[in-house]
Parts: C-alpha cells; structure tokens; sequence
C-alpha cells in the first residue's frame, strides 16, 4: 500500500522534477544529527562546542563561530 501512494504522489509531481533518487545514499558523518528523539532533531549530540545562545553543537569553534555570526549577531546587517 506504500508503493501505491509513493507512486500516486510521484504522478503528482511535473515531469521536470521527477528525477529518480538512488537506492543507497551515502551520508557523512559531519551532515548527520539527533539521536533519534524528537527533542534532539538537527542537534549534534556528539559535538563538542555549545552555542552560549542556542543549544546548537558543534564539531569545531569556527563552525561554532561561523554559526553565530550568521544567526545570533545582533550587529549583522538583516535585508527586510
């Protein structure tokens, strides 16, 4: 019954996206997060370095750092 609705929704879609995925997908261990709970979505369990402002982790201060100039500083210019 699964099949039939990926197949229905797959119809659904325009011809120009219908571009088949792969079977097996290879994923990094960088792009991955959680721990398979619903309060730990996209949060690197295993990371190291704590945003002071989210409980975003990290695996490295400059990506922490890189995070927070993008996200959390206040004195970045933000286009409306």
């Amino acid at each position: 019954q699964a099949t039939l609705l990926k197949l229905k929704l797959w119809s659904l879609l325009p011809l120009q996206l219908r571009v088949a995925m792969p079977e097996t997908m290879e994923i990094s261990d960088a792009a991955k997060s959680g721990d398979g709970t619903t309060q730990n979505v996209g949060i690197k369990v295993g990371a190291s370095f704590q945003c002071a402002e989210c409980r975003q982790k990290f695996d490295s201060e400059k990506a922490k750092q890189l995070h927070w100039k993008f996200i959390h500083d206040p004195n970045r210019h933000q286009e409306d």
